[in-house]
């Protein structure tokens, strides 16, 4: 038996009373499919980020479980359905897995070089401390009369 993650979302039109209704009916589905839950987690109500059948605010819920690979289709089925679940996804846990070992083994192989820190350039200051003082005007009109300009 393979691992799954189930996640899914109720809508808010059911009200708080009947949730836990939901969630076993969920849980009968997986165990006549020959599941066994393993963990139930109310993750409690969030805001959607975009509207969902005019839903606004949702219940999410997550549950693991272990069944047979050829009965994943009934339980997705049952789930699909059923009409106050209005999204939800099942993840193998098991390929999951192998799938972060594998990126775990290639980021190993990437060199990542440190950030280079960015150079200043040392001051010009003679060796005695004094400031340099320089008359620009001199300087502007000595390079606009050079050949360079002509």
């Amino acid at each position: 038996m393979s691992k799954y993650e189930l996640m899914y979302i109720i809508g808010n039109n059911v009200s708080d009373d009947e949730v836990p209704k939901i969630t076993d009916e969920v849980k009968k589905y997986i165990e006549t499919a020959g599941g066994i839950m393993e963990k139930h987690e109310d993750l409690g109500k969030k805001k959607l980020a975009y509207p969902i059948k005019k839903t606004r605010n949702a219940t999410y819920i997550l549950d693991n479980f272990s069944a047979p690979a050829d009965k994943i289709n009934d339980i997705e089925h049952r789930i699909r359905t059923y009409q106050n679940i209005i999204r939800y996804l099942i993840i193998n846990m098991d390929e999951a897995l192998v799938r972060m070992e594998k990126d775990k083994a290639v980021q190993a192989k990437i060199k990542r070089r440190p950030p280079e820190e960015p150079k200043a350039e040392p001051r010009k200051t003679p060796s005695d401390g004094k400031k340099i003082e320089i008359d620009l005007d001199a300087e502007i009109e000595k390079a606009l009369e050079s050949k360079d300009l002509k």
